[in-house]
């Protein structure tokens, strides 16, 4: 009879350091039995192998599982679209937004600086024209930081939080606002579509989780241009008491552009319906723009009685000489008027600003229909005013207001790309179109857009799972020499080798997306395939803000040399620092978490105190007091990965002379 030997007594040994002169004829293991000729075979490299076979045979069935769990999700989500579709699309837009505005600290100079205005609201009480940095006068309509003011009343501080809950509410407001325009003008698949572009494009989505002003200002523009074309869809009849308030409240949020932009949009759209005369487009325009411009008049009034003459200064030099490209030497202000772009600069933002959805278009330029549309066009077939009088009406404003936006902050030669915002929900419009065109004519482009997000978002799900085994720091050390981008991969291999609860379920998560795109896009059409891909793109989302995001913003945060130095030293009322920005850059992330306490050194000339300013300016600020100040150095940042870009060094001032 053959001798029967539990398979883990050889695992990884040799027989003869067992003591056994004579081996079983066979072997019982966990997958059979083994004759004894072959059973030395079973070294470590074969047990490896078959324990990562066993491996992959798990995570297959738990994929599958994972697959089944998903599309009785899906199913789910599409019962409750037909049933109560706004309700479903409220979820999304709750869902990309309002849990990850509490989730990362202040990591740019930009969030702090708007919270700021929040902080001395509620600590002045000066709802008119407070200050954001020293004496740093705020010169933009304080209309957002009221309602940031507004939420941190309960708390009685402004948070992180309460910052970015303004701009959360105006994504999720503008995604509702444009899904009912569309649900009861076009299909609900048309309409479920452009609203989720809207919310998930990179642009969109990154403004709506941050302390800024742009997405209040889209929501308040947006509002009007929707309430705009409803009112000429009813013969522009009556007086649209929504229209000035959505005027009025853009422009309380960035000055007469928010007054402006809409009305012009709205008055070269009535001119190319051919319906209205100039003088009725003019006076309707009027109409609905001066409540607004004399709601914008009261603060104004106000803001200059306490403001005077430097006020009117600087509120011509940013409504105008920004638009007219004029010097800020000659406007007279200590400040540059914003980031320098070329004319076609809003062409490529917009593309990036849209992705991953824009990546569709790109694709179809190298289809053979678009070739040879291209190659057969003839002169007559150019006729811009036919195409545009064949128009419907909604494709017609969307075009408009899409090319008027676009055009308009082309002008300045400031540029950012937020400053498009309004025109994204109508882009998107367009944008649709062109996806259902895709779902009609080539449903393989949906099929490759799926399988691009397929392979990005499998990579994601590969690096968490092999650098939650392997130190990805110990892996690139060999690899990168740049010291930023070293510092960046050791955030990441901490937070991959320590995932949180959270963490772990928004992986689970995206590998449940990706393994039901995955299973769908073999065997689904192509306009299941595509929800299945905002799905993914969904999840990547969730995923990216629940694991990864946060951890780069607490690392570059100043909240913890804040707290260290407000510890150890007395440094109310007693903190200064320079506030000219043509020579310095501000400290706004530590201003903030020191709760806007700075002072303007220059000005006050403080016989004692603190001093707060970058490595790289000290010697600097040393060579221009020299002989009247020197500055004992106390603390310092001990890298220089915050949200200024450099360490930062608080000083003992010490007085020499006069």
């Amino acid at each position: 009879m053959p001798t029967w030997v539990p398979t883990h007594a050889y695992l990884g040994t040799d027989t003869c350091l067992l003591g056994y002169r004579h081996m079983p004829t066979w072997v019982v293991t966990g997958i059979g039995f083994i004759p004894e000729s072959i059973y030395p075979m079973l070294t470590k490299a074969y047990i490896f192998n078959l324990l990562l076979f066993i491996l992959l045979l798990n995570f297959t069935i738990f994929g599958l599982k994972l697959y089944i769990e998903m599309n009785k999700l899906i199913d789910t989500f599409k019962s409750i679209y037909l049933r109560r579709p706004y309700l479903l699309i409220l979820f999304i837009s709750i869902l990309l937004t309002l849990p990850w505005i509490t989730m990362g600290e202040f990591y740019t100079k930009g969030e702090p600086r708007e919270a700021t205005v929040a902080t001395c609201i509620l600590h002045t009480g000066n709802w008119v024209l407070p200050s954001d940095y020293a004496d740093e006068v705020a010169y933009k309509p304080p209309f957002m930081h009221w309602f940031m003011a507004i939420f941190s009343l309960p708390a009685g501080h402004v948070t992180e939080t309460t910052a970015r809950l303004p701009s959360a509410l105006a994504l999720i407001g503008i995604t509702m606002m444009f899904f009912a325009l569309l649900y009861k003008r076009t299909t609900a698949f048309r309409a479920a579509l452009a609203s989720i572009i809207v919310l998930t494009s990179f642009e969109m989505h990154r403004s709506g989780i941050e302390a800024r002003v742009d997405m209040t200002l889209a929501f308040f523009m947006i509002g009007a241009l929707i309430s705009l074309f409803k009112w000429e869809e009813k013969g522009l009849k009556g007086f649209p008491l929504l229209i000035p308030l959505f005027l009025g409240g853009a422009a309380l949020v960035k000055g007469p552009v928010g007054i402006v932009l809409p009305c012009f949009v709205f008055g070269i759209y009535l001119l190319l319906l051919q319906r209205y005369s100039l003088w009725k487009i003019i006076y309707k325009n009027i109409l609905v723009a001066m409540p607004a411009l004399a709601i914008l008049l009261v603060w104004y009034v106000l803001a200059y009685q306490q403001g005077g003459d430097h006020f009117l200064n600087i509120v011509y030099a940013e409504n105008f000489g920004r638009f007219l490209g004029k010097d800020s030497k000659a406007l007279g202000i200590s400040y540059e008027l914003g980031h320098e772009g070329p004319f076609w600069y809003y062409i490529p933002a917009i593309v990036l600003g849209f992705m991953p959805w824009t990546l569709l278009p790109i694709f179809s330029l190298f289809t053979d229909s678009f070739k040879n549309s291209m190659r057969h066009i003839k002169p007559q077939q150019l006729s811009i005013w036919k195409r545009l009088a064949n128009m419907d009406k909604l494709t017609l404003f969307s075009l408009i207001s899409v090319v008027i936006i676009l055009t308009f902050y082309a002008i300045p030669s400031s540029k950012r790309s937020v400053y498009i915002m309004p025109a994204y929900p109508f882009a998107a419009y367009l944008l649709t179109l062109l996806y259902e065109w895709a779902l009609a004519q080539k449903p393989h482009l949906i099929r490759l857009l799926a399988r691009v997000l397929l392979v990005l978002s499998g990579i994601l799900l590969v690096l968490i799972t092999v650098f939650h085994l392997v130190d990805l720091s110990a892996v690139a050390a060999p690899l990168v020499h740049v010291a930023k981008t070293t510092h960046d991969i050791g955030l990441f291999s901490v937070a991959f080798q320590h995932l949180s609860l959270l963490g772990g379920v928004v992986w689970l998560l995206l590998l449940g997306a990706f393994t039901s795109c995955w299973m769908i896009l073999k065997k689904k059409t192509p306009d299941v395939i595509l929800v299945a891909t905002l799905a993914l793109f969904i999840c990547t989302q969730v995923f990216l803000e629940g694991l990864a995001f946060p951890v780069f913003k607490d690392a570059y945060s100043s909240r913890p040399f804040a707290e260290k130095i407000e510890a150890k030293y007395d440094l109310k009322d007693k903190t200064y620092v320079t506030n000219n920005l043509r020579e310095y850059s501000n400290l706004y992330g530590l201003n903030f978490y020191m709760g806007n306490n700075f002072r303007n050194f220059d000005k006050e000339l403080p016989a004692s105190g603190y001093f707060i300013t970058a490595q790289g300016y000290i010697e600097k600020i040393r060579a221009t007091y020299a002989g009247t100040y020197t500055f004992e150095e106390l603390e310092r940042t001990p890298d220089k990965y915050n949200d200024f870009g450099d360490v930062i060094v608080l000083y003992r001032i010490i007085k020499t002379g006069k």
